[in-house]
């Protein structure tokens, strides 16, 4: 029975999202690699970059992108998560000045491609069959429409780790492998290292790797694993990096490594961490086979000028601003960047966090390093959630040893916050996203200061639906 595009997302969305780690030998779903070859093995019909890592993949994959367009390419985003709709985690793009909106594959696409995936799944043998989890129904996907579309250049960001990925069935022009930080360590290992063998798991036989990590117990990981594999290195932190310029708005720096020097290269973004995102970019289309030698100075300054990505350091207005920031290693930059862009301006958060987050160290590094004026506290719309109460008593308990702020229930229904004041001092918290954000957008508007969203990349898709269907253009 035929569905439609509705029928299919809900389809999709009540697989289970991850299985494969329950074995850690897990090399690749043979149900995975059978069904890819039934389609006629689609991931290799198009040149691809995979990109692995903690934190900054999504970034990476956006400036990596806008260098190959910019140099004349088309080019295909596998990503994830979506924040509003699913679409978003497929895109095509053939120019910079295209609107993101457009770039998505559209409804029509995204079934057509889904009923030749269920087609083959059908046409499976069942015999052992392990089940497709949602992550590789969406790479497969992905593939389909990729192949169909005739690219020159796929990047296809992992989902989690990087050894046991569907994604890791690619044969990539080369691997990436971004910031590396203690997060989904109950799957992918306790320390550094263990989550960089994790990630390292996508260096292939003699194809070049790009690293960024950020630790250098990492970086030795991935350097003894590209050694293993014949895989020439390229460590980005080996070059270096002066800021120019920093507003609110830009970013502007220069760097340099044994092969080039840019000068005043312009990022549109406050994110500090970005200029590191950028920088790996610059060295995986540099080296990348067939196009590194035709990329120039004058495409990458394009490029990184025209860069954007969704819920980083994101300005939805001038008093509201999202960042999914959503562990530790990504909280640290977050506040770098808060504390040079604010000035003398409040800062307020909106925080919610899901519970495999080491959340309380992300609260303590939060109150530490920004004079915050107001916090407050929701909770994620997912089974994942931690009810607002609960981390709202986290942020009394730790701010209370410097500035003894109460914690206050809200209590109010959104037809009395009009007639609610917001206290000095005081931590506000709700499990009901629409009410605290009502509360904290508007006294944030009122005292002309910065809401700061952050905590989880579930809030950071909530409170954009939220603010585009009821706020913009207010």
């Amino acid at each position: 029975m035929s569905m439609t595009y509705n029928e299919a997302v809900d389809y999709i969305i009540n697989v289970p999202r991850f299985n494969k780690y329950i074995n850690k030998d897990f090399k690749a779903n043979a149900t995975l690699l059978n069904l890819m070859e039934k389609l006629g093995n689609p991931h290799l019909k198009v040149k691809s970059v995979h990109v692995a890592g903690t934190n900054g993949k999504g970034s990476t994959v956006q400036f990596i992108k806008n260098i190959l367009v910019e140099a004349g390419c088309r080019v295909g985003c596998f990503v994830s998560p979506h924040l509003i709709k699913i679409n978003e985690r497929i895109s095509v793009w053939e120019s910079l000045d295209d609107c993101a909106l457009d770039t998505y594959i559209t409804d029509d696409d995204f079934l057509q491609s889904f009923n030749k995936v269920m087609e083959a799944v059908n046409g499976l043998s069942d015999n052992n069959m392990t089940p497709l989890t949602f992550f590789e129904y969406m790479f497969a996907i992905a593939a389909v429409y990729f192949c169909d579309k005739g690219l020159d250049y796929c990047i296809y960001e992992t989902g989690l780790g990087g050894r046991l990925d569907a994604t890791n069935i690619l044969a990539p022009q080369i691997t990436v492998i971004t910031s590396i930080g203690l997060d989904h360590t109950k799957l992918l290992g306790d320390t550094v290292e263990k989550i960089a063998a994790e990630k390292a798991g996508i260096i292939k036989e003699g194809i070049p790797v790009v690293y960024n990590t950020g630790d250098k117990m990492a970086d030795e990981v991935i350097s003894q694993q590209a050694v293993k594999l014949n895989a020439p290195e390229f460590n980005v932190a080996k070059g270096k990096y002066i800021i120019n310029d920093f507003t609110p708005y830009t970013i502007d720096f220069s760097c340099s490594n044994s092969y080039y020097i840019y000068h005043n290269i312009r990022i549109n973004s406050p994110g500090m961490y970005q200029v590191h995102n950028a920088m790996t970019a610059i060295e995986v289309c540099s080296n990348l086979p067939t196009i590194g030698e035709t990329i120039s100075e004058a495409i990458i300054k394009k490029a990184c000028k025209r860069f954007s990505w969704q819920g980083r350091m994101e300005h939805l207005d001038e008093y509201l601003i999202i960042d999914g920031a959503h562990n530790l290693d990504a909280i640290i930059p977050f506040v770098k960047s808060v504390n040079s862009m604010c000035g003398g301006k409040k800062i307020n958060i909106l925080f919610a966090v899901a519970d495999d987050k080491n959340y309380t160290d992300m609260i303590e590094y939060l109150c530490d390093n920004l004079n915050l004026d107001e916090i407050y506290v929701t909770s994620i719309q997912s089974d994942r959630r931690v009810l607002a109460k609960e981390v709202a008593i986290i942020f009394q308990n730790h701010m209370n040893k410097v500035l003894c702020k109460p914690v206050k229930t809200l209590g109010i229904t959104s037809s009395q916050l009009s007639d609610t004041k917001v206290e000095d001092n005081c931590i506000y918290y709700d499990n009901d996203l629409r009410t605290v954000f009502s509360l904290a957008y508007n006294s944030t508007k009122e005292k002309s200061g910065i809401l700061f969203c952050v905590g989880s990349l579930y809030l950071i898709g909530n409170i954009k639906e939220i603010y585009m269907e009821d706020y913009k253009d207010d």
